[in-house]
């Protein structure tokens, strides 16, 4: 059934919208065979929605995947009050970015310039666009009454010899043969939180980092259905999400949410269904953005 409906009747009528633009266009387009069957007649314009995710980023949402987001972003760039920037001040993708230095300019008589950057970005700093936080069980982490080197550490991927174990019972940081249990606070702290440090592992530069932030980034930077399933067993057992308590669930900062048009924030329409959202367009009546 499947078959018929995507390989045939849906690919046939592909092949024939991709026919009527210009060959430029075609040129960018992917190419479809004939399907093989004798004769498809009266086939109208078909819309093929599979069963497949859009992809394991935690920031993608109905609005950004279909870009009616990124219309939004570009109407309340140009009428929202007050006035915050570019569309990219209301994206959750992008953080607000400052930076200052000196420049060499090439010229003749060369000479360094001070010069300094600024970039607005609509991403919420607290959840860094995600809408909700975290928070791991101890616990759940590491087992108090082992050492390290007998295998203290519970998350997946850091098992005994294996290099993301080495880089823990190695580092020089604490005693690997000690409890976890009796590690003093800055021990803990170096196991769990430390920053990312360069240090040499058998003789091979690597970066430590606390575990917390390191499975943040390894584990948590995934959408959860897009995980492996061990590691979504061990998600659902380590880590808490809460919506985050700054932004509301709404992913932006505050700049970008005291922005207003006709009355209403862009996390507001956001939260809208599309028939809605259709509707409150429909009454905008600005003709400056009439095409979007």
């Amino acid at each position: 059934k499947s078959s018929l409906v995507f390989h045939t009747v849906a690919a046939e009528s592909q092949r024939l919208i991709n026919e009527t633009y210009s060959a430029f266009v075609q040129g960018f387009m992917p190419n479809r065979a004939r399907p093989d069957v004798d004769v498809l007649d009266g086939l109208t314009t078909a819309i093929v929605v599979d069963q497949q995710r859009l992809g394991g980023d935690p920031r993608s949402t109905v609005g950004t995947a279909t870009d009616a987001y990124a219309m939004l972003r570009v109407l309340y760039s140009r009428l929202g009050t007050p006035h915050l920037g570019g569309p990219g001040a209301f994206s959750f993708n992008t953080a607000t970015v400052e930076a200052s230095g000196a420049l060499s300019v090439g010229k003749e008589h060369a000479r360094a310039e001070k010069v300094s950057f600024h970039r607005t970005g609509g991403m919420c700093p607290r959840c860094e666009g995600r809408g909700s936080v975290t928070d791991m069980d101890r616990t759940r982490l590491y087992d108090a009454s082992k050492s390290l080197a007998d295998g203290a550490r519970l998350a997946p991927g850091y098992k005994a010899g294996g290099w993301n174990a080495r880089l823990y019972t190695e580092s020089g940081l604490y005693d690997a043969g000690k409890p976890v249990g009796e590690f003093t606070e800055r021990e803990l702290h170096d196991l769990l939180y430390r920053e990312p440090v360069r240090m040499k592992i058998a003789g091979i530069n690597m970066t430590y980092e606390g575990l917390v932030p390191r499975i943040r980034k390894s584990m948590l930077a995934k959408d959860r259905e897009s995980m492996q399933p061990h590691i979504r067993a061990f998600v659902d057992r380590a880590v808490t999400f809460a919506t985050c308590p700054e932004c509301e669930g709404t992913r932006l900062s505050a700049e970008a949410r005291a922005v207003r048009v006709a009355g209403k924030g862009i996390a507001e329409l956001s939260a809208l269904q599309i028939g809605d959202l259709a509707a409150w367009l429909a009454r905008l009546d600005e003709p400056s953005v009439a095409p979007l």
